[in-house]
């Protein structure tokens, strides 16, 4: 990673972050973690990503600007001096896998090109295969081979893990064939499933 800009993208999961008054969402120890790794690697940028998925449950609230307060809040306790408001970006319009890494790679596109990064992403370990694919594909000409997309994770998806293998395969055809419109399709049922929530 010597000589590379270290850039983080966080993709989220949930408006919340206390499920009750009692007890914490997996979000927080999630994004505890995210603040220990800025801290230790002082990344050049991280990114957010997230939209307004629980519509009915958080009015106004996005996944990205819960976990960029949140994350802001513990770096300011955790002593980080350096200007990082600077380095914080949100990006609020993704509902899906395939959405947090296309929008968080148009972002990147803005302030990067050829091969001179290093790219951490966070997510929920059963989504791991899935952004790692989704890296390779839309972040792969930004490093210089596929070391340098790396990935970190937590796990607490109670979901049939198994799950990710549809999702796997659906994400491998939005990319194969982007005239299917398939990650579209999704977007729009994310879309109308937060408006539930």
């Amino acid at each position: 990673m010597a000589g590379k800009r270290h850039v983080i993208v966080v993709c989220g999961y949930g408006c919340h972050l206390r499920y009750s008054e009692n007890r914490d969402t997996p979000l927080r120890p999630y994004l505890d973690k995210v603040a220990q790794f800025i801290k230790r690697y002082l990344p050049e940028m991280v990114i957010f990503c997230g939209g307004h998925t629980q519509r009915k449950s958080a009015p106004g609230v996005s996944e990205s600007s819960l976990m960029h307060d949140y994350v802001l809040s513990q770096l300011k306790s955790l002593g980080r001096v350096y200007n990082l408001s600077t380095h914080l970006f949100v990006e609020d319009n993704s509902y899906t896998t395939y959405g947090n890494i296309k929008m968080a790679d148009s972002h990147l596109r803005k302030f990067f090109s050829g091969k001179e990064c290093h790219i951490t992403i966070f997510c929920e370990a059963t989504r791991a295969a899935n952004v790692v694919m989704l890296a390779r594909h839309f972040m792969g000409d930004l490093v210089d081979s596929i070391d340098d997309i790396t990935v970190e994770t937590a796990s607490w998806e109670r979901a049939d893990p198994f799950k990710q293998a549809g999702n796997l395969v659906y994400n491998k055809l939005a990319i194969t064939y982007p005239w299917l419109g398939l990650a579209e399709r999704e977007h729009r049922k994310r879309i109308r499933r937060a408006e539930q929530i």
